[in-house]
């Protein structure tokens, strides 16, 4: 599994982001992604939205379990009330679960999930912040950007609540500032 076969964009959001993350999928070349969600929502939903995006979008979309292997076609949501991680054992990225306090008050986090990719090759992974309330994210992506990850962040006219991204914007932690259809394009012109 090489860059040049697929990348794994990491999606962090909160409030207002459901629809965008569906226009994502839905537009998106599923064949060259995978994707990893952590999105602010209780745990008795994250299951039903993984189930309606599966049913939705193109993508095999699923809550994240433990040791899953990350392979194009598959969205991961990061389960409620867990943290969600990459991990890299047997020549392959795998999805790894865990139960450790809430970070900045949520769980799961977005800062657990974008740290756990800093120390792998950047050009493998695009971090993605939407909108939301908080600056959950906005640490671990200012800190991949200084390590030569491409970054992203939703524009502030699509989005319902400009904060995360914002936050992140301001800190110099974003690359590309795009709205989803834009995001759509750019990741389609990878292939």
């Amino acid at each position: 599994m090489t860059t040049d076969d697929f990348k794994i964009i990491l999606i962090g959001s909160s409030t207002g982001a459901l629809p965008v993350i569906e226009q994502l999928l839905n537009g998106i070349k599923r064949e060259f992604f995978s994707i990893l969600i952590a999105q602010h929502m209780p745990e008795s939903y994250t299951g039903m939205w993984a189930e309606r995006l599966n049913n939705h979008t193109p993508f095999d979309v699923m809550e994240g379990f433990e040791g899953a292997e990350i392979l194009p076609q598959k969205a991961f949501i990061a389960p409620g009330n867990r943290h969600m991680r990459v991990m890299y054992n047997s020549n392959t990225y795998k999805i790894a679960i865990t139960d450790e306090p809430p970070v900045k008050r949520f769980k799961p986090s977005v800062d657990v999930l974008f740290s756990s990719v800093s120390g792998f090759e950047p050009s493998l992974f695009i971090p993605v912040i939407l909108t939301g309330m908080c600056d959950d994210g906005v640490d671990s992506i200012v800190d991949l950007h200084k390590k030569g990850f491409t970054t992203i962040a939703q524009n502030k006219e699509t989005s319902v609540v400009y904060g995360m991204n914002k936050e992140a914007i301001e800190r110099g932690g974003i690359d590309m500032v795009l709205s989803p259809d834009e995001m759509v394009a750019y990741f389609n012109s990878l292939f």
